[in-house]
């Protein structure tokens, strides 16, 4: 032991100090090395566009199920008024198509059809249609409903 200034230490020289080429890691090091910063960038960098590429899917999904949602209940309803007019009168084949007046369904359009099936037994059975069309990006999305009366 020899003194080196105030305390008492081995000064003695260790073989690692020797070396000329650094170890990657030092087991005594409390620091990251330059590499190991780089690849937890890259794994944050991975992590992180998957996660807004994930966000922008499921707000996709999202804008699609309330499309579906409306069209749907548009469809009832205009299902419910034809019931109501096959109920009412007799009508042997209709065709038709339009947009609901209202403003918050401007995107939405709608189809019907109503037709008389072959009768069984002497029963005459109606089948009523809607469509409930509307775009989505490029494509047409449609939403229909059947009844049989």
């Amino acid at each position: 032991m020899t003194n080196c200034g105030l305390r008492i230490a081995n000064c003695e020289l260790r073989k690692a100090d020797l070396n000329p080429k650094p170890a990657i890691r030092n087991p005594q090091s409390k620091a990251f090395t330059l590499l190991e910063v780089m690849v937890a960038v890259a794994i944050l960098g991975m992590v992180l566009v998957s996660l807004i590429g994930l966000k922008n899917r499921s707000m996709q999904d999202v804008m699609l199920a309330d499309h579906i949602t409306t069209a749907t209940l548009l469809a009832t309803r205009k299902m419910n008024e034809n019931l109501v007019t096959v109920g009412t009168r007799t009508v042997f084949q209709k065709e038709d198509e339009g947009e609901f007046p209202e403003e918050e369904f401007k995107d939405y359009t709608w189809k019907e059809s109503i037709s008389q099936l072959q009768p069984v037994e002497n029963v005459t059975i109606t089948e009523v249609r809607v469509a409930v069309l509307w775009k989505e990006g490029e494509r047409q999305e449609m939403v229909e409903l059947k009844s049989y009366e």
